[in-house]
């Protein structure tokens, strides 16, 4: 029966992480992805501008496919400060993607102008560009002989480039969201390998509000109080390459008298075979927990538990055009 040395496992492993490396970067690389991009938008457009703030944070982890070898991991954390007088947001994003042995790298800086059509409709029109790098951990491949020409495979020294995103959205009276974007636009114009391949983006959502209602007998009326619940409604299509998917989103979000989205509860699906659950809370003025678990019945293998992520939000001071109900 015929065996393999140790030498040539190896340098088969090699051989087999550069068409790894091909399939990645050239016929469509596993995309980064979140279930959070329906708490933290900025993730998919650099349109988004949370009106209600003039600062809004995020840091967040995912584990893609628990319990397999290798899968992916991603970090991302997202920072962006909104000039209420001009209009204007300055954003930046970080995030970092392992998979495997191949570890990328994605910093991008955003402008957006927020245009008012009427008294809270607005258009956001956003633009981003960011730094790409990829490369592969070489510590952790050991072979006998560094000499042999597979070390000297440009892929095996790594990617460096430059991309841009660009976004559009419509806000009406703050409740409707709809919009369009971009990622990575520079790739489709590229022939030659790129770290990450565009994609192309179509959202919409749609938040409700039911206010609790009570008799003030003070004034001998009935009047709204600020305890309530909202409801949110999403729907997501995303276009990679030859590859076409929906997501669609209902959320739930908890309100209490000084406090708003206390507590949130939401169901996600994706047209891949993906559904999950998001669960979020707030314990310190407005600093927000949230976590979410989805189960791929596609998986790849029976072993995987899933994906798991976490993630904080962290909104600064509400915006005068806003101020209310939540600020007394």
């Amino acid at each position: 029966m015929f065996r393999f040395s140790n030498k040539q496992k190896k340098l088969f492993f090699l051989f087999v992480l550069l068409w790894q490396m091909d399939s990645l970067m050239v016929q469509g690389q596993i995309h980064p992805e979140t279930a959070f991009y329906w708490e933290n938008p900025y993730y998919l457009s650099p349109a988004y501008v949370n009106l209600d703030y003039k600062g809004y944070f995020s840091l967040a982890a995912r584990k893609q496919w628990a319990g397999l070898d290798g899968s992916p991991a991603t970090f991302f954390a997202t920072g962006a400060l909104f000039w209420e007088d001009y209009r204007t947001q300055a954003g930046m994003k970080i995030l970092k993607d392992k998979i495997g042995y191949i570890h990328t790298l994605d910093f991008s800086l955003s402008y957006t102008y927020s245009l008012r059509l009427a008294w809270n409709n607005f258009l956001n029109l956003g633009i981003a560009a960011s730094w790409q790098t990829q490369n592969i951990d070489r510590s952790k491949v050991v072979v006998d002989n560094f000499d042999d020409p597979v070390f000297f495979n440009e892929k095996l020294k790594g990617l460096k480039d430059w991309n841009a995103h660009l976004g559009i959205e419509y806000v009406y009276d703050r409740s409707l969201i709809v919009g369009i974007a971009s990622q990575n636009m520079m790739s489709f114009l590229r022939d030659k390998p790129h770290i990450w391949a565009g994609v192309n983006y179509a959202y919409a959502r749609y938040r409700t509000r039911s206010l609790a209602r009570g008799f003030d007998a003070g004034r001998y009326r009935t009047r709204s109080f600020s305890r309530s619940y909202d409801m949110e409604y999403g729907v997501c299509l995303k276009q990679y390459e030859d590859d076409f998917q929906v997501d669609g989103m209902i959320s739930l979000y908890v309100n209490r008298e000084n406090q708003e989205e206390k507590f949130q509860f939401s169901l996600f699906g994706r047209s891949v075979g993906e559904i999950g659950v998001l669960a979020g809370f707030k314990l310190v003025s407005n600093l927000k927990f949230l976590c979410t678990y989805d189960y791929n019945f596609k998986a790849v293998s029976d072993n995987t538990y899933g994906s798991f992520e976490i993630m904080m939000t962290y909104p600064v001071q509400r915006s005068r055009s806003c101020r209310g109900v939540w600020d007394r």
